[in-house]
């Protein structure tokens, strides 16, 4: 039997995506990121409740007979000898802690790597990657906008939403700051870490159960709360809206939206030009963006 290739993968839970990519790898060798090494590179995977022990997972994968041979990666190991013809060929999914595994481990052996998308896991760099908003957008590096944006950056680090922090202000050309805030989940801001995130039930773009106060919502909120008009104020967040913030942001009256980064949702930016919002991205280099 011809030898297959080479994988390398952290795989905290199998899913049927990480079986469809050992599909198209017929009689490989599976090299798995132990949960631990995961955790020492990046901490905040200790919080995942879904993470099985990297043992299980081995026999998990050895059960449905996918692959020819797992090992466990250790840095540590002498027999995995990467500048070896054997082991000098790899093929890895594309994500945070395999990319950081070998940058610190594999090339510096020598190892040639070639990364696959797997999208098996919600990884830091799916969930904060960005995609272009508008192609004809407003581009400032407006001082004042900066500022605002920054001080919103800041304000969203209070959020305990380890995935996405974002940060909102609204202002008004006439009356100053109005309001500043952050997403926050409710009822309480672990509700998701006790329980779970009913989100992860839903695909992209699908309504369904959340246990989180957007930060243009809370903004909105605590102006409805405190008697503070938005007609004709500023929204600025660090991130570009989601499809129901917009409907709230029109419908409040805000005509202006700041922004420096996000995702694209055409629906919500439907929502914002029917509504004549006018949208702006602030960027310190205009050039860049």
């Amino acid at each position: 039997m011809a030898m297959g290739s080479n994988l390398l993968a952290y795989i905290p839970t199998l899913n049927p995506r990480h079986l469809k990519w050992f599909s198209h790898h017929p009689n490989a060798t599976l090299c798995l990121i132990p949960q631990i090494l995961a955790e020492s590179i990046y901490p905040r995977l200790a919080r995942n409740m879904a993470a099985m022990r990297t043992s299980d997972v081995v026999k998990m994968i050895q059960s449905l007979e996918v692959v020819d041979r797992i090992l466990i990666y250790d840095p540590e190991d002498v027999d995995l000898d990467l500048t070896l013809p054997h082991w000098n060929e790899w093929v890895a999914s594309k994500e945070d802690v395999v990319e950081e595994v070998v940058r610190r481990h594999f090339l510096p052996r020598g190892a040639r790597v070639q990364f696959e998308e797997t999208w098996a896991r919600w990884d830091m760099t799916a969930v904060l990657a960005e995609q272009p908003v508008i192609p004809d957008l407003v581009i400032s590096s407006s001082e004042f906008g900066l500022a605002l944006l920054d001080w919103a950056e800041h304000e969203s680090q209070r959020s305990s939403d380890w995935w996405r922090r974002v940060g909102a202000i609204a202002e008004s050309p006439k009356e100053g700051l109005l309001a500043i805030s952050y997403n926050i989940h409710m009822p309480n801001e672990y509700e998701t870490y006790i329980f779970g995130d009913p989100a992860i039930n839903r695909d992209a773009g699908q309504k369904g159960k959340s246990c989180t106060l957007h930060a243009e919502r809370a903004v909105i909120s605590f102006c409805a709360k405190h008697g503070k008009a938005l007609n004709g104020a500023d929204l600025y967040v660090t991130t570009f809206p989601c499809e129901d913030c917009a409907r709230e942001v029109a419908a409040a009256g805000i005509k202006r939206l700041f922004f420096r980064d996000g995702y694209s949702s055409l629906n919500a930016l439907e929502v914002l030009r029917v509504d004549k919002v006018e949208i702006v991205q602030i960027r310190e280099d205009p050039e860049s963006a």
